[in-house]
């Protein structure tokens, strides 16, 4: 079987990683996958995880569907597995053109509609990374019998606990001393108010505990309101406790010298993990602490992307924040449930086994 996986770039974000992740599950058990896409900052990752590239040009998409033809020609791809709104148009000409299958990955509410039902009509299945997600898509009058529900797989080789956490403080210029706060997330229109309400509440809690640092890592163009922000509440408060940082490829080292994670979606569930207690916020709203008492809730919500309980209101994240820095035995306890959610539910080789059986049943 070879599959070609089309998103429109290799960028940093939860799509792409997922990407990632899965082509190295599939290419472990003997698939051959490529990738096609415009490139961007993982396409050294895609490299070694022995994942052929088709890198696209930049232009109108007609001239895309041409060299995408040619390369679905010459490499004898029998399915196609589309993940954004650019690539489902793309895919859905791709399928008809050559007559094979293809399966459409929907990985949130912020899919161009057109595009979406375009690729819906053409599609074998389409794939929801939440259960809210499978009702949306319903809503929008997508066949039930298309939609499948399965979830984004984390490698938990790569995310998984550390012994030593001062050891990453070191590594990414952070005092070992500090009570440390990581919020990761794209710096995009979408979810710049997150990012903008978990600095405010840095601030009312930086202004009492001045051993508390928040970091904020991610990709995107409101970087520069981000810096701005972080730069007034420094001066207000006389210390830099307001760190952004670029996009890291290796994410996981921001949650080894984190003691709370804010994350929703791919984040929450990387972050978990890694054992670190986790507070769910997404483009939805705010979800609170994860713990045994609503993880089946914030799964069902995708951890804040695609549902929620309440709006992000700063004095709730700051009084959150704050009750797990100052019960460490309470938070370590979140983060082992977390963890234990993780490898139970949402393993690589777990979800890669259900879209393998989900590749063998479209194309057999």
């Amino acid at each position: 079987m070879k599959i070609l996986m089309l998103v429109s770039r290799l960028n940093i974000g939860g799509t792409e990683k997922h990407i990632l992740s899965l082509s190295r599950y599939l290419v472990t058990h003997g698939i051959r996958v490529a990738v096609a896409a415009k490139g961007g900052p993982l396409t050294e990752s895609f490299k070694k995880a022995r994942v052929s590239l088709h890198i696209l040009p930049t232009g109108k998409s007609s001239k895309q569907v041409s060299l995408l033809s040619s390369i679905i020609a010459n490499g004898k791809y029998n399915l196609i597995h589309a993940h954004d709104s650019k690539s489902f148009e793309l895919a859905a000409a791709l399928s008809q053109q050559h007559n094979i299958p293809l399966i459409v990955t929907v990985h949130g509410t912020y899919h161009r509609e057109d595009a979406l039902l375009a690729a819906a009509r053409v599609s074998k299945r389409i794939i929801a990374v939440s259960p809210k997600l499978s009702k949306w898509l319903a809503s929008h009058k997508i066949p039930m019998n298309k939609i499948r529900l399965i979830p984004n797989g984390i490698d938990t080789t790569t995310f998984r606990p550390t012994l030593n956490k001062n050891h990453w403080r070191k590594a990414l210029h952070l005092p070992s001393s500090a009570q440390i706060l990581v919020y990761a997330g794209r710096f995009s229109s979408d979810k710049y108010p997150i990012a903008r309400n978990v600095i405010q509440a840095a601030e009312r809690i930086a202004k009492n505990n001045h051993q508390f640092i928040a970091v904020l890592v991610g990709p995107g163009r409101r970087r520069t309101n981000l810096n701005q922000l972080a730069a007034k509440v420094n001066h207000r408060l006389g210390r830099k406790a307001v760190i952004i940082y670029p996009p890291m490829t290796r994410i996981q080292h921001a949650y080894y010298a984190a003691d709370v994670v804010i994350g929703t979606g791919r984040v929450a569930l990387e972050a978990m993990a890694c054992a670190t207690p986790v507070i769910s916020a997404g483009v939805a709203g705010y979800c609170g602490i994860v713990q045994k008492k609503n993880i089946n809730q914030l799964i069902q919500y995708h951890f804040g992307d695609h549902g929620a309980n309440a709006p992000i209101i700063n004095k709730r994240l700051s009084s959150d924040i704050t009750s797990l820095l100052s019960n460490p035995d309470r938070a370590r306890k979140f983060g082992e449930d977390g963890m234990r959610t993780v490898k139970r539910q949402f393993s690589i080789n777990d979800v890669g086994s259900r879209l393998l059986q989900l590749y063998k049943e479209v194309d057999g």
